[in-house]
């Protein structure tokens, strides 16, 4: 009867010292985890210009190009398959064979950053559909890129993330487009900022976290 009282009276006090023993563990987990990621992000101005292609005349976006190699590759502004805005990019194939992007470059940026692209992309019946990061130096040569998850047949809208260091060589900044092969891609809200860190030099192909929104 005597043991019994006594752990009726202790057993309480067990549970109490684990329970606190676990929320001490959690807090360090916490804290552990805090110190390994990039939590003070401190965002810039976009510098991709016309990122919803709402300028410019016909289906010529201002201050975008497009190139394709194929006879069967058309680009076009949509008015009515959009993620935000009143249009959105669609590069639109018939060609097994060809590569298509609708691109832009930029030269005035902050060197020496991490810059992180992102974009709405939808696609239906795709081969490869993807956004990429080209970097280029003074010569002219690519010194670094990276590209977004590479999509194909149909992805209902969903927005895209990469990133890349920009070392202070750096001379310009292509953001690409892209369609390989055969299919239809959109894209919309196509924007690209420098960031800063505070802490640990994080390297080129660390993934930014992806925004999931669809419409």
């Amino acid at each position: 009867m005597r043991k019994f009282r006594l752990i009726i009276i202790f057993l309480p006090i067990l549970l109490g010292l684990i329970l606190l023993a676990l929320v001490k563990k959690k807090q360090e987990m916490m804290k552990i985890e805090k110190a390994g990621e990039p939590y003070s992000v401190e965002y810039v101005k976009n510098l991709v210009f016309n990122s919803s292609f709402e300028l410019g005349q016909g289906d010529q976006p201002k201050g975008w190009k497009f190139e394709g190699s194929g006879r069967k590759v058309y680009f076009y502004k949509d008015v009515i398959e959009k993620f935000d805005g009143k249009f959105s990019a669609n590069i639109n194939s018939d060609d097994s064979l060809s590569r298509a992007s609708l691109f832009q470059d930029i030269t005035e940026f902050p060197h020496g950053n991490k810059f992180i692209l992102y974009g709405a992309v939808k696609t239906y019946g795709a081969d490869t559909a993807f956004m990429r990061i080209e970097v280029y130096d003074t010569l002219g040569n690519l010194k670094s890129f990276n590209s977004t998850d590479f999509l194909s047949g149909a992805n209902d809208w969903q927005v895209y993330t990469c990133a890349v260091i920009v070392g202070k060589d750096a001379r310009k900044i292509k953001v690409r487009c892209v369609l390989i092969g055969e299919g239809r891609v959109w894209f919309d809200d196509v924007e690209l900022v420098a960031v800063n860190y505070e802490g640990k030099d994080y390297p080129f192909w660390w993934r930014y976290w992806t925004k999931q929104s669809a419409r």
